[in-house]
């Protein structure tokens, strides 16, 4: 088809191309948000876009350890399903369905964990929906020993586990900051360089400059935490994934991962109150 054209003119159809891929590369993509949320067994956490009409599941992983508790037992089978709720009062797209079901484990025999992801579903387009996680389990008993007739019995367990658009920790952060905002810091100058961070042997305590505090943290190694607070340090924001506060009596600073609150770090002047519950 460009046989006979000059060659600049041949070429333009592959520069078009080009730039075409070009714009549709990952870097043109929107921003996603992230969800996390743990419950009875095991741990899920997903993203969605920022207009809310498209989610994926990251990552799930789920435990089952309640076969084989009776001796009486013939067979056990369990089941995860995550379900997503819209809640019709406030229907972005009259259109979506009130439950369905995005991830499902299928039957599982005996105990046993599952991990998957990722997996992507459609949203409704508004925070309106709500993913539910429940595991549900069938065990069958020989009554007498001697055969049938068998005996079944089942139960579930459910947990809400977010709903996507809201994020409660960080809006009731944004509440209280704006309630009661900080004290005007001075300005800021670009030639300024952050004190060093070094933490002590045993991480039970850290120095920056020549002030010395006390340093905690909760569900994370040593190691992970010296590197958040070093980045918390270095850079002024909160690492990524995490929120912070700065302890303006005690001049330490409080880091929390998203809605995980018991997975913290802390550092804070000796003897003064720790601020983590």
């Amino acid at each position: 088809m460009l046989c006979g054209l000059p060659r600049p003119l041949a070429l333009l159809p592959i520069a078009a191309a080009l730039v075409a891929a070009l714009l549709a590369s990952p870097a043109s993509a929107v921003a996603v948000d992230t969800y996390e949320a743990s419950f009875n067994g095991g741990h899920l956490t997903a993203t969605a876009n920022e207009a809310l009409t498209e989610a994926t599941i990251e990552s799930v992983a789920v435990s089952f350890g309640e076969c084989g508790t009776q001796p009486e037992e013939a067979s056990c089978t369990w089941e995860a399903i995550a379900t997503l709720y819209s809640h019709p009062e406030t229907p972005c797209d009259p259109t979506t369905p009130e439950a369905q079901v995005v991830w499902d484990s299928g039957p599982q025999s005996g105990n046993g964990t599952i991990d998957s992801g990722p997996t992507s579903f459609p949203l409704a387009g508004c925070r309106s929906q709500t993913l539910v996680f429940r595991i549900e389990f069938h065990k069958t008993y020989e009554e007498g020993g001697g055969g049938a007739p068998w005996r079944t019995i089942g139960g579930a367990s459910e947990w809400p586990l977010f709903s996507f658009g809201y994020h409660p920790l960080e809006e009731e952060e944004r509440r209280i900051i704006k309630a009661s905002p900080p004290a005007q810091l001075p300005p800021f100058e670009p030639n300024f360089t952050p004190r060093g961070l070094s933490v002590a042997a045993g991480c039970r305590a850290l120095t920056i400059g020549n002030v010395h505090y006390a340093f905690t943290f909760a569900r994370m190694g040593c190691r992970r935490a010296s590197n958040l607070a070093r980045a918390r340090q270095l850079s002024g924001d909160a690492p990524s994934g995490y929120l912070c506060r700065d302890l303006r009596i005690d001049r330490g600073v409080l880091c929390w991962r998203k809605g995980q609150p018991k997975k913290y770090l802390e550092w804070r002047l000796p003897g003064t109150k720790p601020a983590h519950a």
